[in-house]
């Protein structure tokens, strides 16, 4: 079966979910699953429509141009996906191998719904991962002056490789801005601590010293401001005075590996949206 995923958001005002409808069923497709949300606040409307286009009586390139009409209608922001191309992923990662595991084992087991298109990083720890799983690797090594040239070779890896999302399996660097704006809600890192509290190095640290009750870890999209980027996904667990910093950290790697792959996921399957600094993640 032929899927696609048609996802929008514009102000919210009455007819949306019915023209949309209509115009899909004009077109012969069948909707399988929708999802809508609004936001009371701000007047906004989010949509997200799962259909099957086997269907599909016209080009796809007249359903493009029916879907942007009806967009300009409604002052729609659309976003168009289908099936048969299935997304290319890259991961950046440096010595620590939980997440980078868990990514790859549930790839294999068909859960996450894109492609493994290599995996790069400023270490070679992990290479032999890398070739048990077939995927490529490349060693890129990173230091303050070697750094924006570091950059630009991992961008044209990424760009030989055609990757759609890069997915940060804790990798121990600071993007620059001209690095993230090239994938602007297109870069998933997992960040070790709650946020928006703990940003930075060292969080589970952070949380000792403060003796929080509960620790937890974050999936977001990486922008510019460190740790700052719109939260996907969050898992918390509990603690107590008994706990060493080291006990936290051991805690902290099942959270990490889950709150990364649910990211990955959710964007593999097109399941987010972002508005300003927030994001709609449909189930």
């Amino acid at each position: 079966m032929e899927t696609a995923v048609l996802k929008l958001h514009c102000e919210d005002v009455k007819g949306i979910v019915y023209n949309v409808s209509r115009y899909l069923y004009e077109c012969g497709v069948n909707i399988i699953s929708a999802e809508q949300h609004a936001e009371t606040i701000d007047n906004r409307f989010f949509m997200r429509v799962f259909f099957d286009c086997s269907g599909l009586n016209r080009t796809r390139d007249d359903f493009q141009a029916g879907l942007a009409r009806l967009a300009t209608e409604f002052g729609m922001e659309t976003h168009l996906t289908f099936s048969d191309r299935r997304k290319r992923m890259a991961v950046l990662a440096s010595k620590y191998d939980h997440c980078l595991y868990d990514l790859l084992l549930r790839h294999q087991y068909g859960e996450i719904n894109a492609d493994f298109a290599l995996i790069v990083s400023n270490h070679r720890t992990l290479e032999p991962i890398a070739e048990t799983f077939g995927v490529p690797f490349f060693y890129v090594p990173v230091t303050p002056e070697t750094k924006e040239a570091a950059e630009n070779k991992v961008l044209d890896l990424f760009q030989a490789h055609h990757v759609d999302f890069v997915v940060l399996a804790r990798y121990m660097q600071i993007l620059s801005e001209a690095f993230t704006s090239q994938y602007q809600n297109g870069i998933i890192n997992v960040h070790h601590g709650l946020l928006p509290a703990f940003k930075g190095a060292r969080p589970y640290h952070q949380a000792y010293e403060h003796g929080v009750k509960i620790i937890g870890a974050t999936s977001h999209y990486a922008t510019a401001d460190l740790d700052m980027g719109p939260i996907i996904e969050q898992q918390t667990v509990r603690v107590d005075h008994t706990h060493s910093v080291e006990t936290l950290v051991a805690m902290g790697r099942d959270i990490e590996r889950n709150v990364l792959s649910a990211a990955v996921k959710a964007h593999a399957d097109d399941r987010i949206m972002v508005y300003r600094r927030r994001t709609i993640v449909f189930r």
